[in-house]
């Protein structure tokens, strides 16, 4: 039974992600080129649970579709971040074919829960 938020399977996989993505950053070079990278992918895959929270704390129907829908953008987002990193060398190859596969799983999730929430 779903009791609230983090009961979503769909917040359950962004929440897991968001923190991997915090942990591996952290292992980014240490310039300023790598830092403004790393704080544009953990605040696009931070957002992508915390949209999902806020949506469901909305009650439903269009404001959880609304937010679903911000949150899928933003997974969308940390996919291209995490390619841009992989390609600056900042992260190895598993790491990042094991990152991306779970966004792409979760935008795939997150597109069912939008197409399901607009159904009447």
């Amino acid at each position: 039974m779903i009791k609230g938020y983090r009961d979503l399977l769909v917040w359950q996989k962004a929440h897991k992600l968001a923190k991997e993505v915090i942990t591996h950053s952290g292992l980014f070079p240490l310039t300023d080129e790598a830092s403004i990278i790393k704080k544009q992918i953990i605040r696009s895959a931070i957002s992508v649970p915390a949209n999902i929270a806020e949506g469901y704390g909305g009650n439903k129907g269009k404001v959880f579709q609304n937010s679903s829908t911000i949150a899928r953008r933003e997974a969308t987002e940390t996919d291209y971040w995490l390619l841009l990193c992989y390609e600056l060398d900042f992260l190895d190859n598993g790491t990042y074919e094991r990152m991306q596969s779970g966004y792409r799983e979760l935008i795939t999730m997150l597109s069912s829960l939008i197409k399901k929430l607009d159904t009447p």
